[in-house]
C-alpha cells in the first residue's frame, strides 16, 4: 500500500512539474535559471510583444525547464544552452498559441470598448483597449479570460465575453466581407432604422461592423457574434474606402487631435471614450487609418528621429514628442509620455484630459515638469509602412491569414 502511495505521489508530481505553467518557479538550479533569464534577453527583450515565462525546477535529481514561450526559437535555444551543461534536463515548455485552441486561434473584439488587462483577472492593471471588429490572435485561455496578441504585436488579457473566438476560416471571412467603420466619435447601433428605436449597444470611433446592405439613411449592420441592426450612414463609412492609405499632414495631425480635447485620461485607455497618453497618440494616427505601437516608450523607437539637441527648429507639425529620463552612465533611458508637436512651441497631450501645452518658459500655459524632460522626438509622416507603423492594408491581422 506504501509503493501504491508513492508511486502515485510520484507520478502527481512529474505532472505538475511538466504541466504547463505561465509563473515563475525559481526552485533549484541557479544558474540554469540565470541561462533562463539570458536567453530571455536575446529572444523576448520586451515581454509586451511575447510571451516567456520559463523557469527550472527539479525532479528526481534532473533539471525540469518548465513554462510557457510565445517563441519556438527561444525554445530551441534555451534547451540546446542547457543541455550542454545538463544533457539529461526534462523538457516541459509549451509554446503557444496552446494545443487546446485546437483551430481556435483568433478572436474578433464584439463590443464598443474591449479592455485588456496584464493578468486573467479584473484585479490586473489595465494594458490596453481594442476596438469592435478588431482581430488578434489568441495565445492561451485561462479562467474565462484570453492571452491574445493585438494588430500592433501587444500581448494582454481579454475577458472572454467581450470577443468571440473565431478559427481561421471564420476570422478570413470576417476579413474579406464588406465592413462599415464608424467615423464620429460617439453613437449607438439600433434594432431598427430609427434613431428613435431600440438601441443594440453604443459605439465609438474606429469600430468595424459587416456590412448588411443599405436601408434609407442606414447601413445594415452585423456584429462578430451575428446581431443585426442599423447604423446611421452620416457617422459611417464604408471600411475599405476608409482604409486606404491616405495622405498624412501635419495639418490634419493637428486638427484631430484638437478635436480630442477634454478627454479624460485613463490607465490603457485607446478609445475615445477615455485614454492615456500613448492612446491618445494612437487614436490621432487611428483617425488617419495609421496603426501606431501602444505604449510611448515602443513608439519612441519608430518613425523617423528628429534632432532637437540644440533647439525645436527642426520640429513640425504631427511629430511624437517623447519625455523621460536621459540615458545617464548606467542608467539607461526612460520614456515615461507622449505628446504631439502643433507647432510654435505648443505641443497636445493627454494629462488628466486632453490639453494643449507650450515648451516656451515666456507662455502662460508653459509645461515646465515635461519641458525640462523631453527626451527625443520622431516624424510618422514619411515613415507610414516601417517598423512599427502599419496602415490597414499592411498588418498582418488585417490581411487573409495562411
Amino acid at each position: 500500500m506504501t509503493t501504491h502511495k508513492f508511486s502515485f505521489l510520484s507520478v502527481l508530481i512529474l505532472f505538475v512539474l511538466l504541466s504547463c505553467s505561465r509563473q515563475e518557479n525559481k526552485v533549484a538550479y541557479p544558474e540554469l535559471n540565470a541561462l533562463v533569464d539570458s536567453v530571455r534577453l536575446q529572444y523576448v527583450p520586451d515581454r509586451r510583444d511575447n510571451v516567456y515565462d520559463i523557469s527550472v525546477s527539479q525532479w528526481e535529481n534532473k533539471p525540469v525547464v518548465r513554462g510557457i514561450t510565445s517563441v519556438a526559437e527561444a525554445k530551441t535555444g534555451l534547451l540546446n544552452r542547457i543541455r550542454e551543461i545538463r544533457p539529461e534536463a526534462i523538457d516541459s515548455i509549451c509554446v503557444l498559441p496552446d494545443e487546446n485552441l485546437e483551430d481556435r486561434i483568433y478572436a474578433i473584439a464584439n463590443v464598443s470598448v474591449a479592455d485588456l488587462r496584464t493578468g486573467p483577472d479584473y484585479d490586473a492593471e489595465m494594458a490596453t483597449q481594442l476596438l469592435l471588429g478588431m482581430p488578434m490572435h489568441v495565445l492561451q485561455a485561462e479562467r474565462g479570460w484570453y492571452r491574445v496578441k493585438t494588430p500592433e504585436g501587444y500581448v494582454a488579457w481579454v475577458q472572454r465575453g467581450t470577443v468571440i473566438q473565431a478559427t481561421k476560416t471564420v476570422v478570413n471571412e470576417w476579413i474579406l466581407s464588406k465592413k462599415i467603420i464608424f467615423t464620429d466619435d460617439y453613437g449607438f447601433t439600433y434594432e431598427t432604422p430609427d434613431e428613435q428605436g431600440q438601441r443594440i449597444s453604443d459605439i465609438v470611433f474606429g469600430n468595424v461592423l459587416k456590412w448588411e446592405g443599405e436601408n434609407g439613411r442606414f447601413y445594415g449592420i452585423s456584429y462578430p457574434d451575428g446581431r443585426k441592426g442599423y447604423v446611421l450612414k452620416p457617422q459611417s463609412r464604408l471600411f475599405d474606402d476608409w482604409k486606404n492609405p491616405v495622405r498624412l499632414t501635419g495639418e490634419s495631425i493637428v486638427r484631430q487631435a484638437l478635436l480630442l480635447k477634454g478627454i479624460p485620461y485613463s490607465w490603457g485607455g485607446t478609445s475615445v471614450k477615455a485614454m492615456d497618453c500613448s492612446g491618445f497618440a494612437k487614436t490621432v494616427y487611428l483617425k488617419h487609418g495609421i496603426l501606431l505601437r501602444r505604449d510611448a516608450s515602443q513608439q519612441a523607437k519608430t518613425g523617423i528621429p528628429i534632432d532637437i539637441s540644440n533647439s525645436y527648429d527642426n520640429l513640425l507639425p504631427g511629430d511624437l514628442l517623447f519625455f523621460g529620463k536621459k540615458a545617464e552612465g548606467e542608467r539607461k533611458e526612460r520614456i515615461r509620455h507622449v505628446g504631439i508637436y502643433m507647432g510654435n512651441k505648443e505641443f497636445i497631450h493627454e494629462a488628466g484630459f486632453v490639453r494643449v501645452n507650450s515648451l516656451d518658459p515666456t507662455q502662460p500655459h508653459y509645461d515646465e515638469g515635461n519641458a525640462v524632460e523631453l527626451v527625443r522626438a520622431a516624424r510618422i509622416i514619411g515613415a507610414v509602412g516601417t517598423e512599427g507603423i502599419w496602415n490597414f492594408n499592411e498588418n498582418p491581422l488585417y490581411q487573409i491569414q495562411k
